[in-house]
């Protein structure tokens, strides 16, 4: 059995094939509160079901079910190379999801468990009756900052990063302990995850260029004899692979910081085709390149990642390919009046500078886009004061 620490509490551990058992003292729950805590035992996405197998006012003990094919996040994580471990870190974000729930997790790498590819929790507390109680977003920072820099660095005590210990000596890693909320450590591992996935794919890049040749050359041999498996062929090797060349390519030009570059390279693709990590290249990109205020755009960027809402996404994309329509179509499906303003100014903007239009239809258009712009700054106005009144 084993002793380990989240933020404030520290529980026994005991790990096995096919259960996690938890052993809590007596200051760590209520005992007239563990019918209730039962009920949120049960198996749910993210989360073991558990059992309590013995009560008193000594201690508390839980029984968390697994199979052989549940195993160890910290076994993982020993024999799991960078490329893999930073897409793991990708993966828990979900934990920020129990903030505002009657459930929160445990949070130690310890209680983390792999089955596939979805992360488990085991042990997790429940309101003010079991630990881990309620937390602040503060002290929740400190605990997702340090399990996100021990999933990067296995070898590094989980315990001792909560409170900033540690000899962290690359330059990322020290970027996220420097960071100030969740969403900035999940835009960071996502572009990282771009830049290592750029990297791999120019390591395997001549490779890939002969066996695209050897390909070419062998569909067209082949075509003489097999016209259908000819077509099958043309069609991956001159629309797909030029495809994932292009998001290759926009890849390394994001992480060289040219963001007009990516908005090029990508223009001809439609957005709702490309991959979730192109559309966030894209749409970051596009933010970089909009005339917006250094602060406007670090706030935008603080609530993008690899992992909004893709409306949100392609909104930004067709903000940068000058699609202020459907910008402002999305904008609406969103029910976003912030970016119902931007895109209504957008179109207002763009309509004003339309030399080619008649007079009379740029008259209307523009009238009508600042009562719409006129409305929207009332609706926000108006919602600014009412958070400043609560």
């Amino acid at each position: 059995m084993t002793h380990i620490k989240d933020i404030s509490e520290t529980i026994m551990i005991e790990t096995s094939t096919d259960a996690v058992k938890v052993t809590l003292n007596a200051k760590q729950y209520q005992l007239d509160r563990l019918e209730q805590y039962q009920l949120f035992l049960t198996q749910k996405k993210h989360l073991l079901s558990g059992q309590i197998v013995e009560s008193s006012e000594e201690k508390l003990v839980i029984q968390y079910q697994k199979s052989k094919q549940i195993y160890s996040l910290q076994e993982y994580l020993k024999r799991t190379e960078l490329f893999q471990r930073l897409l793991l870190a990708q993966k828990i974000n979900f934990l920020s999801e129990f903030l505002s729930s009657p459930i929160q997790p445990f949070i130690h790498p310890a209680n983390l468990f792999l089955f596939g590819e979805e992360i488990i929790i085991a042990h997790r507390g429940f309101a003010h009756s079991i630990i881990p109680y309620e937390i602040t977003e503060e002290e929740f920072l400190k605990q997702y900052r340090a399990l996100i820099l021990t999933i990067l660095h296995p070898k590094f005590d989980y315990e001792q990063l909560i409170e900033g210990n540690g000899t962290l000596k690359d330059e990322f890693s020290k970027r996220i302990q420097r960071a100030n909320s969740v969403a900035e450590i999940d835009r960071m591992i996502g572009e990282q995850v771009v830049q290592q996935k750029t990297k791999r794919a120019s390591e395997i890049q001549m490779v890939n260029k002969k066996s695209y040749f050897m390909f070419k050359w062998g569909t067209l041999l082949l075509s003489i004899s097999t016209i259908g498996l000819a077509l099958t062929t043309g069609i991956y090797a001159f629309d797909k692979l030029p495809a994932q060349e292009r998001i290759s390519s926009a890849e390394t030009q994001y992480i060289a910081n040219n963001y007009a570059g990516v908005l090029t390279t990508l223009k001809d693709d439609k957005p709702e085709d490309l991959p979730s990590g192109a559309q966030y290249v894209a749409a970051v990109s596009a933010v970089q390149l909009d005339n917006l205020s250094n602060e406007q755009k670090t706030a935008i960027l603080n609530n993008i990642s690899q992992k909004s809402n893709e409306n949100t996404l392609l909104y930004w994309i067709y903000i940068g390919r000058g699609n202020f329509d459907r910008s402002l179509d999305i904008a609406q499906n969103l029910g976003d009046h912030q970016y119902i303003l931007h895109a209504y100014t957008k179109l207002y903007d763009a309509t004003r500078a339309n030399n080619k239009m008649s007079g009379q239809k740029k008259q209307e258009l523009l009238t009508s886009y600042e009562e719409e712009i006129n409305k929207y700054l009332e609706i926000l106005e108006s919602e600014t004061d009412s958070n400043e009144a609560n």
